[in-house]
């Protein structure tokens, strides 16, 4: 079972939940308005879930014609916030230092260093897996990035790392679409250890750079999150084959961590970082008209056509 968003034939975005290859409609299926949107759900995930479970497993939907897609958007329409993990694959910070001929930089752990994120604006970042992926007008050098994302679906505020995934309502695919043009990355004319070098909002923050989907798998179903394979192909050109066990700082500390600065909410995402294989590593950047596929093992695939 999945949840996800879809849009009928008038238009509307409702909850979906997905059972096979068959989609049947989230408020039908449990008899409860307030499953009529993801985000609904999730806000009330510890009365919904098992709601969810025993409709399946008594076979409700059977009673049930399967709804009519017209497409498929962001499984949460809208996350209240988006949390981006920063430098967080041993093999992607490998395969830069190698392509920028330095040395591997130390562990993070060996010198006391946290989770990194920043946040990106969750009403317009976010895009569905049915939606064209429209390069920004501004930046040539466009980049990919797979990232496994955890959905939150219970308030989490100084939670323990051995709690944090508690706190997980399910997990999806995300493709972190950044700009690449040195521009944003290193701004001329500002100090190499100034705070203001890099333009977050321009490589990051862009309308629909944050792709996720096609839909979310419930965390009961995901017992190990740090063990995924991760795939993402330009075309059939294989990009990135790695697994979420190259992450550095793990799902759970991640989630720790963010929650001793901020009480993460229902609805919430949390990206994990990426792994090798990024196109800043080669300077091979996205072209329009090709197509991006993603999968991470036991979740599924996303599929996006790239525009101009």
């Amino acid at each position: 079972m999945q949840l996800l968003t879809y849009k009928d034939s008038s238009g509307e975005y409702r909850a979906g939940v997905r059972l096979g290859e068959a989609i049947f409609d989230a408020e039908a299926l449990t008899g409860r308005r307030e499953c009529a949107a993801v985000v609904s759900i999730l806000q009330g995930w510890d009365v919904f879930e098992p709601i969810l479970i025993d409709r399946v497993g008594n076979k409700a939907h059977e009673q049930l014609a399967p709804v009519e897609i017209v497409a498929l958007g962001p499984p949460v329409l809208y996350p209240g916030a988006i949390y981006c993990a920063a430098a967080n694959f041993r093999d992607h910070m490998h395969a830069m230092a190698v392509k920028l001929n330095q040395p591997d930089e130390p562990d993070p752990r060996e010198l006391d260093m946290k989770p990194y994120h920043f946040v990106v604006p969750g009403r317009t970042c976010i895009a569905g897996p049915d939606e064209p992926l429209q390069m920004p007008s501004y930046g040539k050098n466009i980049d990919w990035e797979i990232e496994l994302v955890a959905v939150i679906g219970r308030p989490a505020k100084n939670v323990r790392p051995e709690r944090a995934l508690d706190h997980v309502a399910a997990y999806t695919l995300g493709n972190d679409v950044s700009v690449r043009d040195h521009r944003y990355l290193k701004i001329p004319n500002v100090a190499p250890q100034s705070l203001f070098r890099t333009d977050f909002i321009g490589m990051k923050g862009f309308d629909q750079s944050c792709v996720i989907g096609p839909w979310l798998t419930l965390a009961r179903h995901i017992p190990d999150p740090q063990r995924l394979a991760m795939k993402l192909w330009l075309d059939e050109e294989l990009m990135q084959d790695s697994s979420t066990a190259q992450m550095i700082f793990t799902v759970a500390e991640q989630i720790a961590y963010l929650s001793s600065r901020v009480t993460l909410l229902p609805g919430d995402l949390v990206m994990t970082g990426t792994p090798a294989g990024t196109g800043m590593e080669r300077d091979r950047f996205l072209r329009p008209g090709e197509t991006i596929r993603i999968s991470i093992e036991g979740i599924g695939e996303l599929t996006q056509r790239v525009v101009a």
